[in-house]
Formats: C-alpha cells, sequence, structure tokens
C-alpha cells in the first residue's frame, strides 16, 4: 500500500495518473460500499453506486478542494448518488418493509439477528431520513458534514435525524427490544 497521502494522491489524478485512482479506489472502496449498502440494501446497487462514485471521482478530479477531507468528498459523492436512486425507487413503491409484530427477547437473540433487525428498521426510513441516519450513526459523519453530504441546512438535518432515530426505536420496540 502506498503512503502517499489522499492530497498526493489526487494531485497524481489530476495529472492522469490511474495508478493514483487505483490506489484510491483500494483506500476507500470498502467504506464506501459499506455506505452504499447500508443506504440501497442490495449488492449490486451498491457496488454500481460505488463504481459511479469513482467514475465522478476521475472526471472531477479537479473539484476537490485540498481543505476538504477526501473521504467526507467521496461519502458525499457516493450518499447523493444513492439518495438519487433511492427517490426513484421512493416515487414507485414504498421502502417501508413489513416488520412482524411479534415480540422477540433480545436475550435470546444473536448478534447478528439484533443487526438484522437494526438494517430492517433503518430501510423502513423514508429516503432523507434513511441518509442522514445511515450517515451520521452508522458511518460517523459530523452534522456538518451530513449537511454537506446532502445538501440539507444543519437545522434540517438535526430535524430528520430525530425523526429516523424516533422511527428505528419504535420499529425497535415492536420486536420488544428496548
Amino acid at each position: 500500500m502506498s503512503s502517499s497521502t489522499d492530497i498526493e494522491l489526487m494531485q497524481q489524478l489530476r495529472g492522469g495518473s490511474e495508478a493514483a485512482l487505483r490506489q484510491l479506489i483500494e483506500r476507500h472502496r470498502e467504506r464506501l460500499f459499506r455506505l452504499a449498502y447500508g443506504l440501497l440494501g442490495d449488492c449490486d446497487a451498491a457496488g454500481d453506486a460505488v463504481q459511479e462514485t469513482f467514475i465522478r471521482l476521475w472526471r472531477h478530479s479537479r473539484r476537490y478542494d485540498p481543505r476538504q477531507s477526501l473521504s467526507t468528498w467521496l461519502c458525499t459523492i457516493c450518499a447523493r448518488r444513492c439518495y438519487d436512486e433511492l427517490r426513484r425507487r421512493y416515487r414507485h413503491f414504498s421502502l417501508i418493509t413489513t416488520l412482524h409484530t411479534e415480540a422477540v427477547n433480545p436475550d435470546d437473540m444473536a448478534a447478528d439477528e439484533l443487526l438484522n433487525l437494526l438494517q430492517q428498521a433503518v430501510a423502513s426510513l423514508p429516503p432523507k431520513q434513511r441518509i442522514v441516519y445511515q450517515l451520521r450513526e452508522i458511518e460517523g459523519l459530523s452534522a456538518d458534514e451530513v449537511a454537506v453530504a446532502t445538501r440539507m441546512s444543519a437545522d434540517n438535518v438535526k430535524a430528520n435525524l430525530y425523526v429516523a432515530r424516533t422511527a428505528v426505536r419504535e420499529k425497535l420496540k415492536q420486536y420488544g427490544i428496548q
């Protein structure tokens, strides 16, 4: 793995270096896939979103401002791509998944079952809330970074995050998880 910084690799990329692009892909691919999969819930769609993110990186590398974290900039590109896809899907059918309402004892559940229930609860959120929740709670971006990534005001991010957290908590209560 190269010891070059993201800024150095971006300078090389601006000069047309495919090797720099490969290193950036290797460095950031996993996080972007995790983000896209968390938002879209589909491996193929997540892979497409990540691929589109790196295509945009290649085409628009001159737009990158080195004062901003490259990781945040890439998450922004990927999140916007996923958000567009979610809005497209949401127009055609509801993203809210049907969750069974039986009470489930969390002590009897394996960690992967709890994670699955959390993923289902997040998948039931409308697109704006889902993307804000995913970026803030799962990817760990700051509220300001989420605002940049989603083109929302900080107040709008906070409001959507509050509603999303409340909705996820309510979905989990349906399973008896407090």
